[in-house]
């Protein structure tokens, strides 16, 4: 049976059952994993997964069961099963399934070409991105990792409410990290591309020359005294920022008082040039889609509107939890998974000034180029930051010499209202993204 044909054959099952409604949720994937080390395949895997899951309610007592048996004496035990342990779980008030919703977007999700591109096409990508890497420079002595990824997967979301949604979806990704060495000194460098479409990955010269770059660029560094100054961060660490912001903004948490933001929405918690933005419906986004993990259909939700706070995210149990509506947030990682809360395409919109200008602006501060460890330890309910970096130092509006060894710390609300100027910049290559923004005083930590 193909995932449709699970989906309702299930759906038939619940409605014949005891329980007071029930979800399915189908997914089939398949894909490829390929690296290469000196022209040649260093690692190649195929990936190929089906399942499904069920969430089953009685008496707001709720049973989840998953299995990779598509067989239809499987599928009939699983709600056999799941009607069983949904009688034997605790109550919850906030065990319920969405209703369905009008409206949405039908959103482009799918290279219709994903079966034409041949494995040597792919291959040539990372051959390609290995030569430019060694003729960028001579200090380039070795890749660490060359690597290209493919997925292909269809999705159903059905539940008796009489929601029923299907869909396909695709992505690529091509990454690439170098080795630069000068004088004993050694830096690492990386850079990937992913996309919707096949033809919108980035081109191999790009994704070699900033992974060069990057690893140059840190060739040398030195240390610095501690010290607080402005602090750049460019549109490949800004999203550690946004990352943190994440987790203050995310339903679960704010239902369960773990946020700082809770009681603020309304309220001014960032710059007036600081609009953040969760859109899964942008087109070819790479995690756009047109119903979330629970089939609500997709939207645009303004997090941060010039520094006010609009809307937090959630899924239809944070939601009823906290006492709003869902925004369509619910995800899941795969059919094993409970649908939670998460991002789509979450960004800090752009403004209007080049990254070259942003430093030509700064007398004296640190334009970070790596930063290391900043995802330990983010907590929602502090809104802490640190993180180790490296980067190059700017005097007069240039770049004077790089940076190691140093350690970035703040607080993720005082960083917000600490942006004085956001570049132009914005790149939407992941589903965090930021374009270069300036924070106007940041603590450096040296020797």
């Amino acid at each position: 049976m193909d995932t449709r044909e699970i989906a309702e054959y299930l759906l038939s099952l619940i409605e014949r059952s005891a329980v007071d409604e029930g979800e399915v949720y189908v997914r089939k994937s398949e894909g490829l994993e390929l690296s290469l080390r000196d022209q040649a395949v260093e690692r190649l895997r195929n990936k190929d997964e089906g399942g499904y899951a069920l969430r089953l309610i009685k008496d707001r007592r709720m049973a989840f069961v998953h299995s990779s048996d598509l067989r239809k004496a499987s599928l009939e035990r699983s709600v056999e099963k799941g009607v069983v342990l949904a009688g034997a779980a605790a109550p919850d008030d906030a065990n319920v399934l969405p209703e369905p919703s009008e409206g949405g977007v039908e959103v482009e999700t799918f290279d219709a070409s994903f079966d034409d591109v041949t494995f040597d096409r792919k291959l040539a990508l990372l051959k390609d991105v290995e030569t430019l890497a060694f003729a960028y420079d001579p200090s380039i002595s070795k890749t660490e990792y060359l690597g290209y990824g493919d997925l292909k997967a269809g999705t159903v979301i059905a539940n008796t409410k009489g929601i029923f949604h299907e869909g396909q979806s695709t992505s690529f990704r091509l990454s690439a990290s170098v080795v630069a060495e000068r004088d004993g000194n050694v830096e690492t460098g990386g850079e990937h591309s992913r996309s919707v479409l096949f033809d919108s990955l980035e081109l191999p010269s790009k994704i070699a020359s900033r992974a060069c770059w990057k690893a140059m660029s840190l060739l040398g560094g030195t240390t610095i005294k501690t010290q607080t100054v402005p602090v750049i961060f460019d549109r490949d660490t800004g999203h550690a920022l946004l990352a943190h912001l994440l987790s203050m903004v995310r339903g679960d948490n704010v239902a369960q008082g773990l946020s700082a933001l809770k009681e603020r929405t309304g309220e001014q918690v960032g710059s007036e040039g600081v609009t953040i933005v969760d859109d899964a419906t942008l087109r070819h986004g790479i995690a756009s889609r047109s119903f979330d993990a629970e089939g609500i259909p997709s939207r645009r939700t303004v997090i941060i509107d010039r520094g006010n706070l609009r809307s937090f995210l959630f899924d239809t149990r944070s939601a009823r939890k906290a006492g709003f509506e869902t925004t369509a947030n619910a995800t899941r990682d795969s059919f094993r998974d409970l649908p939670a809360v998460g991002n789509t395409n979450l960004f800090m919109d752009k403004g209007g000034s080049t990254p070259e200008e942003i430093i030509r602006a700064t007398d004296r501060g640190l334009w970070l180029v790596s930063l290391a460890g900043w995802w330990v330890g983010i907590n929602p309910s502090t809104g802490d930051f640190s993180s180790g970096a490296q980067g190059l130092w700017v005097e007069g509006g240039e770049v004077a010499y790089p940076v190691r060894n140093v350690t970035i710390a703040s607080n993720v609300l005082d960083m917000l209202a600490g942006i004085d100027v956001v570049g132009n910049d914005l790149y939407l290559k992941d589903d965090v993204s930021s374009p270069t923004f300036r924070i106007s005083e940041m603590q450096v930590g040296g020797v």
